[in-house]
């Protein structure tokens, strides 16, 4: 117990030469210790007082509401931005469109089809429109009218063989939405000319393929015009049968009243 005492009166001793060295003769304090103490006296009262006063602010939004249910908080110049990536949005399918129409009346020229193979090339010929009719229906367009207006050509109404196009692509159109060949993985394969999938009814997961109406073997005329060539589902009709069909002879008897085919084309058949 003595000798603790006698340490700590060692320690106070200790200490207060110390401090007494830290005074100038002049009695100042030096400049590390007045800058440590107006530190510790700020510091301490910036930590005891109270916090930043936090004032709610609810702009003024005029009542008007956003379409997801929130109010609007869009300046004006802020909707003028979203008009014009709607009006941009808007001419996309409009561009689209008319790029729909510009590859549908190359592919629609009846001179170009005189250089094509018949009938595969012909075939492939058909698939590629389907696949341009499809982009110009995904952009909105009405196919009816794309048509219309190609097969016009410029006039006020359309020739004989031109009005028959018009009908059979439209009826073409129509077979394949029907037959489900006109999605994604079916327009991949019209853009590149093969026969697509069928999605839909009793001849799913099996190809659609694309046949001449008459055959051109016997109906020469008919082997360069795309309007003798459809969209088949089901088992593809044999080569070597010359009997037509109800559908084949009903369809040659209106190409002959519109004077496409000879008046005799059907003469022995």
């Amino acid at each position: 117990m003595g000798d603790r005492m006698i340490l700590s009166a060692i320690r106070r001793q200790a200490l207060s030469v110390r401090a007494s060295s830290l005074f100038s003769a002049s009695g100042n304090f030096p400049l590390p210790l007045v800058f440590i103490l107006f530190s510790s006296l700020f510091f301490g009262v910036e930590g005891r007082a109270n916090p930043p006063l936090v004032i709610p602010i609810e702009p003024d939004y005029g009542g008007a509401y956003d379409l997801f249910g929130g109010q609007n908080y869009l300046t004006n110049d802020d909707g003028l931005i979203l008009d014009s990536l709607t009006a941009s949005h808007g001419m996309t399918l409009l561009k689209r469109t008319e790029q729909a129409k510009e590859r549908l009346q190359t592919l629609l020229n009846p001179v170009s089809w005189n250089h094509l193979q018949a009938p595969m090339e012909m075939q492939k010929q058909l698939f590629l429109t389907l696949a341009w009719l499809a982009e110009a229906d995904d952009a909105g367009a009405d196919v009816e009218e794309v048509l219309q207006e190609i097969c016009r050509r410029g006039q006020t109404q359309p020739s004989e063989a031109d009005a028959t196009l018009q009908e059979v692509l439209l009826y073409n159109f129509r077979t394949a939405q029907s037959l489900g060949v006109l999605g994604f993985q079916g327009q991949v394969k019209l853009a590149q000319g093969l026969t697509p999938v069928i999605t839909k009814g009793p001849w799913e997961n099996r190809h659609a393929h694309a046949i001449p109406i008459l055959p051109p073997d016997f109906f020469p005329a008919t082997a360069h015009q795309l309007f003798n060539y459809e969209i088949f589902a089901g088992p593809l009709p044999r080569n070597s049968v010359s009997e037509l069909a109800p559908s084949q002879v009903e369809f040659a008897q209106r190409l002959i009243q519109r004077g496409l085919l000879p008046v005799d084309a059907l003469k022995n058949r």
